[in-house]
């Protein structure tokens, strides 16, 4: 997509491009792989066998985790000065000479299989994100999301149109078992 060339996706470090609500401070987020099993994959072309398949990136995870365990470190950058890191400009970086990136949490995620058919008609199908199904705590900030907001809606409701199963809130994990 756009001429990257395709990477193992499990090395890669992801972070908020907007701020959110961390409790009472305002805060992005990084997820950063830190066990040496993730950390080995950083930049790692993925295998020559799917560079031209469409579902490469899943085929790639999908085998890592066959046998695998993955660790991420959750980190929190907080906002020490509006002027600096503002909220509403989505395309200032915040320095993290300012505001280094703290470890708030660890995930780790055994082996499993990460990909199937039927797995994917209960989750996939079914479920929408939307940061605003969390606590009031971490509230989405700025003018980015408060217009993705409607957006993630219209996406829900296509979706549901599209697939014919209109999305739901599932109580249970019974609730999204196909």
């Amino acid at each position: 997509m756009g001429g990257h060339k395709q990477t193992e996706p499990l090395g890669e470090t992801f972070f908020t491009q907007v701020p959110l609500r961390f409790g009472d401070y305002i805060a992005k987020l990084s997820l950063a792989p830190v066990s040496a099993s993730l950390t080995s994959l950083k930049d790692r072309p993925l295998p020559e066998e799917l560079a031209d398949d469409p579902d490469g990136l899943r085929h790639t995870v999908n085998k890592f985790f066959t046998a695998d365990t993955g660790e991420w470190e959750l980190r929190a950058q907080l906002n020490t000065d509006l002027d600096k890191m503002p909220i509403e400009d989505a395309s200032v970086e915040w320095s993290q000479e300012d505001s280094p990136y703290i470890a708030v949490a660890r995930v780790r995620v055994g082996p499993q299989v990460a990909f199937s058919e039927r797995g994917a008609q209960g989750f996939d199908d079914r479920l929408s994100f939307n940061p605003w199904h969390g606590l009031e705590a971490h509230q989405p900030l700025g003018g980015v999301m408060r217009a993705r907001r409607s957006v993630y809606a219209a996406s829900v409701a296509y979706r549901g149109a599209a697939n014919g199963c209109p999305m739901h809130e599932p109580a249970s994990m019974r609730d999204v078992a196909p």
